[in-house]
This record gives structure tokens, C-alpha cells and sequence, in this order.
């Protein structure tokens, strides 16, 4: 029987709202006190670092994208590249992290919308209105993607416009208010804490993947796909930049004092200080603009998590109804469905997500590792396969992009990535609940060394990486900074050319 193919309605447009909305969502609204809090007006460097590591990872997934053009990017490539096992747990840690992320988004939209409607949510908890409002909203945003992509994109371009629209304003107007003055000393912290600020803020790019996950209905994936990469990326990290900047010269001490470290307490940055001004218009456009940025945010989101589960049933590596796509609509319902009933699941079981929000993005750095690995692989084992676009000193920056992988999965800090990995491998035992004939463990085996590496260098490691621990054990301290990325680098180096060599044995990828 014929499979009923994804219709092809997203354009560069489209594809470039939805990487810009799965960026720009609480982030920019949340995380400029916190990192202030550790880096000072250095943050800036955080901000410029994030992106640009961003931006090597995008470039990455923009060959891979272009050039292997199947739904379910993060988790495709590796199974390509390294067999079913490792694309199987890759797919279940991108999962993991969007239908988890899902929930921690719209939990933080219907916290926002609390300042105008009483009783959603009190210190940040969302009560039982608010999580029945959650839950609403959540279905409101599949019901609009199961109408079709179209539908799902133009609600992405127009969120992706209001949100950049407050943002804007908050930059036009609070850049009369700057005092040059707050950005001496720069490094109040000293350099290692600009690490720390990196580490944190790449939640806020984490997303820019998104774009390579529904390529069966991108227009002309050869040439959109990396451009709305770069473009995303540029736009995402000029706007941050722009909005932090504004923000760190708009701050005012009561006496006098700078007084970075106290930062972190602040929940709404970009209202407070326009408050702190006497703003209060600039401090309703910054609410608003949270509020649309964390909607829009949701909708995005929804989008995409419904296509991984889709893309993994349809190569027979999860249950087969996934695959199946709605007759009328050309969307996969049933995955959708699926996945917006996980988040549900979360929604009502976990009602405050800030320590969810560290498991999600540490879950979603290893894919990005892996991605990174597999374009070098498959550089090798797919070398007649036609490249509309080719990655510029592909084997420099792939290696790169495994080492400064490893780097955020260590920052992620103690115990979280703990977590993130320990959800990982529950992806072993389902994985033998589709396929138990012809597990190739040696081409994998390189995932869980690499993982179990990277805790044990966070026992010994910065005892500056821990947040909130819940274990009996903290790092010890014994590698402080740079010895631990010292240490880190040569591992991912090892680590690198052992999978890279094991998966391009002639005996994987020949034709027998």
C-alpha cells in the first residue's frame, strides 16, 4: 500500500519563524537577571559564545538536512550514520526533552498570564486552575497543528512577530534610560563565570534542530534549510544581545552599589527594571511580549514533537500506529496526539519546572553531539550522496561541535545531567521492546563510555557546577577550571575518532 505523503507547505518564511519561535520564548524574558547574577555585563560574552556555538551546531544539521531530507532529523541522522541502536536513543532523548521542554514552556506561559489572571499560579506554582488552563492551552495548540503544517507555521509567524515587536520597544525606548557607567568592571566575576552564563543561556537557543525535523514539508530543503539555519541563529542572537545590553543599562541600585550577585532573585528582569524607572507602559509591553513569546513558543513546540515519534514508526523502531498520517489534513495525527499526551501527563504531575528545564536542554546536547559525529561518518560512508550545501572544514568543526557538546553537558551541572543521561539509557530497554535481531552494540558502544565519562569528570569536577543537588554526593573539586576542560577535550577526542572509526569499518556500509 502507498504511504500518504507530508504535504510540502513550509516555506523559507515559515521555517525561519518557527527556528526564531522555538528560540525565543521565556529565555530572553527569564535569564538575563540569572546570568547577571554570575557574569555581570560580561553576560554579553555568554550571549555572543552561546550563539556562536549555536550557530556551529546549526551549520552542521544544515548539510545533514540538505542532504538526507527525511523527517526526524536529530534522530535520523545517527541512525544513518551509526545504526538503529544509537538513532533510537538519540530519538528518545530529542523526545524526551520536547514533550518535557513542551510542558516547562506553556507551564511559564500560564505564569506570565497570572499577573492578569488571579489565581493561576502563586510563587511561580501553577495552582489547579492554572493547570487545568495549561492543559487547554496545550490541546488548543495540537488541535491547531493536526488542522495542518500551514496552520501550525502561520500561528508561528504570527506569535514569532509579537513577540519580537515588545522586544523592540523594550530596546527603542530603555536605550535613553542606558548608564554606560554599569558596564565597568566588565568581568566583575572574572572569566571562568562567563562559562557558567554560557551554559545557562543556551537553553535560549536550544530549538534552532527544529527546523530539520519536518524537512518532508519543507519547499526546496536543498536551499531553505541552511539559509533559515543562519538566519535564525543571526536574528536570535541579535535580538538577545540587543535586549541584554538595554537591560544591563537600565538596572539602577538603590544604593549605589552594583550588586550583580543579588540578580538572580529577580523573576521578571525586563519588567522590573523598566518598573525600577517609573516605566510602568514598558513594563506591561515586556509582560505581553513574555506572554506572547511563551505562547508562541508552545504552538512551536507542539509542532514539532509530534514528528519524532512519527519518523521513528515509520522506520518499524516504535509503535506502528505513529506512522500513520490523517487522510484529509496530511498531518501525523496520531503522533501529535501521542505526544500531546505526554505533556499533559507532566503538566498535572509536575507544576514548577526550573531544575525540568536543565534535564531538558543537557538531554538535548547529546543528539547535538551526535549529530556532529555523524556528518564526519557520513562524510566517509555517504560520500557519493549529492551535498546542495557542504559543511567548510567539515572535519575541524564537526570535532569542535562533539568537544564543546560535551563541554554543556558537563556545565548543565551536577546532578541534573545525572538525570538527563540516566533518561537516556532508559531508551536500552525500549528499544527491545521494537527490535531484538541484528543490534550492532559495538557501533553504539561509544555512547554510554562517553556519557558515564562526562559524570564521573562532574564528581571530580568544578565544585562551582551543581544546582539544587538532591544526591548524597557533590563534586569534589579535584579538576577545577581549565584542568576539567582540559581533561573533557582529550576525552571527546578519543571518544570522537573511536565511534568515527568504528562506524566507517567497510563492513557497516558496503554493499555486500
Amino acid at each position: 500500500m502507498d504511504r500518504i505523503k507530508l504535504k510540502k507547505e513550509i516555506g523559507l518564511i515559515m521555517l525561519v519563524s518557527l527556528g526564531v519561535g522555538n528560540m525565543i520564548g521565556s529565555g530572553i524574558f527569564a535569564l538575563p537577571a540569572a546570568m547577571a547574577s554570575l557574569a555581570g555585563p560580561s553576560l554579553l560574552l555568554g550571549i555572543v559564545a552561546a550563539g556562536a556555538l549555536a550557530l556551529c551546531l546549526s551549520l552542521i544539521y544544515a548539510e545533514l538536512g540538505s542532504t538526507f531530507p527525511i523527517s526526524g532529523g536529530p534522530y535520523y541522522f545517527p541512525r544513518v550514520a551509526m545504526g538503529d541502536l544509537t538513532g533510537f536513543l538519540m530519538g528518545w532523548g530529542y523526545f524526551l526533552y520536547l514533550f518535557i521542554g513542551s510542558a516547562a514552556i506553556i507551564d511559564i506561559f500560564i505564569v506570565y498570564l497570572g499577573f492578569y489572571i488571579p489565581g493561576l499560579a502563586v510563587n511561580g506554582v501553577l495552582t489547579a486552575h492554572g493547570v487545568t488552563l495549561a492543559v487547554v492551552a496545550l490541546w488548543a495548540f495540537t488541535l491547531i497543528n493536526l488542522h495542518g503544517v500551514r496552520w501550525g507555521g502561520l500561528y508561528s509567524i504570527i506569535t514569532t512577530i509579537g513577540r519580537l515587536i515588545p522586544l523592540f520597544l523594550f530596546f527603542a525606548i530603555g536605550s535613553f534610560y542606558v548608564e554606560f557607567s554599569n558596564f565597568s568592571p566588565f568581568f566583575p566575576f572574572g572569566w571562568e563565570n562567563v562559562a557558567l552564563s554560557v551554559a545557562l543561556f543556551f537553553w535560549s537557543f536550544t530549538g534552532f534542530e527544529s527546523i530539520v525535523v519536518p524537512i518532508e514539508e519543507i519547499k526546496k530543503p536543498a536551499k531553505t534549510i541552511p539559509w533559515a539555519l543562519v538566519i535564525s541563529i543571526l536574528l536570535t542572537t541579535l535580538v538577545y544581545l540587543l535586549v541584554t545590553f538595554v537591560f544591563i543599562g537600565m538596572t539602577r541600585w538603590s544604593d549605589g552599589v552594583k550588586d550583580w550577585s543579588n540578580m538572580a532573585q529577580i523573576a521578571s528582569p525586563l519588567s522590573q527594571v523598566a518598573k525600577d524607572l517609573h516605566l510602568s507602559y514598558l513594563a506591561v509591553i515586556a509582560t505581553i511580549g513574555a506572554i506572547i513569546a511563551t505562547g508562541g513558543s508552545g504552538g512551536s513546540w507542539v509542532l514539532i514533537q509530534g514528528r519524532m515519534p512519527y519518523a521513528m514508526a515509520h522506520d518499524h523502531l516504535f509503535w506502528s500506529p505513529m506512522a500513520k498520517i490523517h487522510p484529509k489534513y496530511g498531518t501525523p495525527a496520531a503522533s501529535l496526539m501521542f505526544a500531546s499526551l505526554l505533556t499533559t501527563i507532566i503538566l498535572i504531575a509536575i507544576t514548577n519546572f526550573p531544575s525540568i528545564v536543565l534535564i531538558a536542554t543537557s538531554t538535548v546536547i547529546v543528539p547535538y553531539a551526535s549529530a556532529a559525529l555523524s556528518l564526519a561518518i557520513l562524510r566517509t560512508t555517504k560520500s557519493d550522496v549529492e551535498r546542495p550545501f557542504r559543511l567548510p572544514y567539515a572535519s575541524f568543526l564537526t570535532l569542535v561541535g562533539f568537544i564543546v557538546s560535551s563541554f554543556l553537558i558537563y556545565w548543565s551541572s551536577w546532578p541534573w545531567n545525572l538525570v538527563s543521561i540516566f533518561l537516556i539509557f532508559t531508551g536500552y530497554p525500549a528499544f527491545f521492546v521494537f527490535k531484538r535481531q541484528k543490534v550492532e552494540f559495538r557501533r553504539s558502544l561509544w555512547l554510554p563510555v562517553f556519557l558515564l565519562g562526562i559524570l564521573l569528570v562532574s564528581l571530580l569536577g568544578d565544585a562551582r557546577f551543581v544546582t539544587n543537588n538532591f544526591t548524597p554526593w557533590n563534586p569534589l573539586g579535584i579538576l577545577s577550571m581549565p584542568y576539567d576542560l582540559v581533561l573533557l577535550t582529550l576525552f571527546s577526542i578519543g571518544i570522537y575518532f573511536w565511534a568515527y572509526f568504528e562506524n566507517t569499518k567497510p563492513i557497516y556500509w558496503e554493499k555486500k
